[in-house]
């Protein structure tokens, strides 16, 4: 199970709690007064009339008035289809994602629209996209796409609404593209143009624990470390561990499941190693350019092959049993029981465990530092963007860009942030608010902003097919883990399906 169909089902271990510790106060964020209805209203007016001498007659009568505002067309109708229901803005949807609330109708009715939400595991949410926006239908006015694979696959199929205009053609007061960190409008860009904006997003860090560092007398992570000073703590943390006779907490966890979620922390080592994106020749990471120099898949190369090694290695020597199986939700419950010292690359999954914890300790001395450098002179990257878009069939494109920008707003961000208490927002004004410098201290915030600045989203080709290579480089990744095949054979392997692959789909002439 990826990421995020455990966002959406609830399905792991500890991840009930985290959405119950999410939402816990949030729903009640926000409180409004919807405006009373038209009706009619009774009165009693009393007249006095002269009459004779010092004599008064009052005269009274009952008049029926009709109190009626000024008629409002009807709404229009906005559907917004997503995953991670029940903790994605449930300031809006309630804690079930079904439920509207009091701010939710407020916007509804300052916008003139209807916002229906349509639920469902990330699975079938992709393939109903996939189905609605293949065939033009337009049931679908906003859709979540992620900077993973969709918002690449349905832009250059035309299927996403392109955006950059419509900050200028329709004006709105929810999202403010000048106070949202560029590298996460950068991920749901393709060439130039923006075809999503960002909700919930991060770039990459290390979470780990202090206070085991100082136990096994380990030089604590600094921002200008590099991977060899990784792998000596991890080393040396293991021994200790050893020594002391522990064998249920391992240096390091990472997620090596079958599929596309490893390649996007592995993808993040290549990048390391190699100083590039070393998928493609001469690190060509546009369609145009691939088919222009005619570039070459180069899995089986090494500038591809250290840094798979190496993330294949650590995972394999450093974690837990069973790693080759492990999703975020598994390494998150890992260092949430405080059975893993490091989690790396994708340092939400260690603010998630934060969230469920019970375990005092990692309370208490959790921190966050940026990735160490590679050989190729680049940090371990990490990026995701939880991303909606506008679907190109929509009839009502207008309205859902009010809708996409409210979703995705500071007012959004800013329950995100009190809501789960974590640093992975989009908004500099919200990453540097009260609730997360409280929580954190100034240090560790902007800590988390360097990462966001320094590490370059587009660390891995922009194509379409990028969810077929996703899946595939993930799923020989858990196969090395798990000693099925050593890596030059899976190497080997996924150099033949791409090379097949890219000529299928017309790119060498």
């Amino acid at each position: 199970m990826s990421r995020r169909a455990a966002l959406s089902t609830g399905a792991k271990i500890g991840l009930s709690a985290i959405i119950a510790a999410a939402i816990a106060g949030g729903v009640g964020y926000y409180a409004g007064q919807s405006a009373a209805p038209a009706r009619e209203k009774t009165v009693t007016v009393t007249k006095t009339v002269a009459g004779t001498g010092v004599q008064t007659v009052t005269e009274t009568k009952t008049i029926t008035k009709v109190v009626t505002k000024t008629p409002v067309a009807e709404k229009i109708p906005i559907t917004v289809i997503a995953f991670a229901q029940g903790f994605a803005w449930p300031e809006l949807f309630g804690p079930d994602g079904t439920t509207e609330t009091e701010r939710l109708k407020e916007f509804e009715d300052a916008e003139g629209v209807d916002v229906r939400i349509e639920w469902g595991d990330e699975w079938a949410v992709r393939e109903k996209v996939a189905a609605d926006v293949s065939a033009k239908l337009g049931k679908y006015d906003i859709v979540l796409v992620g900077s993973d694979g969709a918002v690449q696959a349905y832009g250059y199929a035309g299927y996403l609404e392109p955006l950059d205009e419509y900050f200028e053609k329709y004006p709105q007061r929810y999202f403010d593209p000048e106070d949202v960190y560029e590298s996460f409008l950068k991920a749901n860009r393709i060439e130039g143009t923006l075809y999503a904006l960002p909700y919930y997003s991060f770039g990459p860090g290390v979470i780990y624990r202090e206070d085991i560092f100082d136990k096994y007398d380990v030089d604590r992570p600094k921002e200008n470390w590099t991977v060899d000073d990784l792998e000596q703590a991890l080393i040396k943390i293991g021994e200790g561990l050893k020594k002391d006779g522990i064998t249920d907490v391992y240096p390091l966890t990472m997620r090596g499941a079958p599929g596309e979620e490893p390649t996007l922390d592995l993808a993040g080592f290549v990048y390391a190693y190699a100083g590039y994106p070393a998928w493609f020749e001469g690190g060509a990471i546009w369609p145009g350019e691939i088919k222009e120099n005619q570039a070459k898949p180069i899995f089986d190369s090494d500038d591809f092959a250290a840094g798979f090694k190496a993330f294949t290695d650590w995972l394999r020597k450093y974690g837990p049993p069973g790693a080759s199986t492990h999703t975020w939700v598994d390494m998150m419950n890992l260092y949430a029981q405080g059975k893993a010292v490091v989690l790396m690359p994708s340092a939400i999954n260690g603010y998630a465990a934060l969230s469920s914890t019970q375990d005092e300790n990692v309370k208490k001395y959790t921190k966050f530092m940026l990735t160490p450098f590679g050989p190729g002179k680049k940090r371990i990257n990490s990026y995701w963007t939880f991303s909606l878009g506008i679907n190109k069939f929509s009839k009502h494109k207008e309205a859902a860009w009010r809708v996409l920008t409210f979703l995705t707003g500071k007012e959004s961000m800013e329950a995100f942030a009190e809501r789960t208490g974590w640093p992975n927002v989009t908004m500099r004004s919200v990453l540097y608010s009260y609730p997360l410098i409280k929580r954190y201290g100034i240090d560790q915030i902007e800590l988390n902003e360097k990462s966001i600045l320094e590490n370059d989203p587009i660390y891995f080709p922009y194509i379409p097919e990028l969810d077929l290579f996703m899946d595939q480089i993930g799923t020989k990744a858990s196969e090395v883990v798990a000693g099925k095949k050593t890596a030059d054979e899976a190497l080997s392997e996924l150099q033949k399906w791409a090379m097949d692959l890219m000529k299928e789909r017309g790119y060498y002439g």
